[in-house]
């Protein structure tokens, strides 16, 4: 079969497997006393059965890729984890020379400095507006923003959706000459892929978790961006790691603010 046409259809199936896996798990939620409700609590309530749901992702995000990897229908080269390995290039620059890396570098810093403002400000709106609405911590504890998770947890998830988003440029760069055009593409599936979740309209219908939706399309916008600049996915994949722990710190240190302010002082009635 031909390589385009095979990694087209190894896209197309890890987006349908995404829609069904994400289908079931929004139906075991809003049905916790079905039996499907029920086999996914017990898988979540012990370790041994969220070991079996991190393999399940593991193997999605990152095995999927690897398989089309493995079966030379993906490259490493066009899907920006190599370069073009010219042969008197250290093995330590990835297939990069040292003008690729500083060029990538900038790119990464200019854009990830914008994105980190338009985020701090945000989260900061959040707050203020959580400040304004106490009946949002009934709902969201911490004043109604999102706790921050653990460095593992972030450089996991940034890892996924990273691989996962490279992926998905990968198959219309093997259809469309223009870098541009390819990448929108890719991200349109991302995106597609976004919708089609159930979970995801859920979020957005909830006003206070719709600053953690812009963020994550922060995150794809900037990767896209970065991608046609530089072709380099190692950079973006930093960016994430950093902007996302920062942000968590920032909504973090916002919540503990935000408990300390509503907290009556002694002797009021």
């Amino acid at each position: 079969m031909d390589a385009p046409l095979e990694l087209a259809l190894w896209t197309a199936g890890s987006v349908l497997l995404s829609v069904v896996g994400k289908l079931w798990a929004w139906l075991a939620g809003r049905r916790p006393h079905s039996q499907l409700g029920q086999r996914v609590a017990s898988l979540t309530g012990n370790p041994f059965g969220r070991a079996v749901l991190f393999l399940a992702r593991f193997s999605f995000y990152i095995g999927l890729p690897y398989a089309a990897l493995m079966n030379h229908a993906l490259s490493p080269v066009i899907v920006g984890l190599l370069g073009t390995q010219t042969p008197d290039l250290p093995w330590w620059l990835l297939g990069w020379n040292p003008d690729n890396w500083v060029r990538a570098a900038l790119w990464t810093a200019v854009l990830g400095s914008i994105a980190a403002a338009a985020l701090l400000l945000g989260w900061r709106n959040v707050y203020r507006a959580g400040l304004a609405r106490p009946e949002m911590d009934s709902a969201f504890p911490s004043g109604g923003l999102l706790p921050a998770p653990s460095i593992l947890v972030i450089v996991r998830e940034s890892i996924f959706a990273e691989i996962h988003w490279a992926f998905y440029r990968a198959a219309p760069l093997a259809f469309i000459a223009d870098p541009y055009w390819a990448t929108l593409v890719g991200a349109a599936l991302v995106i597609l892929e976004w919708v089609l979740d159930p979970a995801w309209h859920a979020g957005l219908a909830e006003g206070s978790r719709r600053e953690a939706l812009l963020m994550q399309l922060t995150w794809l916008a900037l990767s896209a961006s970065i991608f046609v600049l530089a072709r380099n996915v190692w950079p973006i994949l930093v960016l994430h790691i950093a902007l996302a722990w920062m942000v968590g710190r920032w909504v973090t240190l916002l919540a503990a603010r935000t408990s300390v302010i509503r907290q009556p002082v002694a002797g009021d009635q």
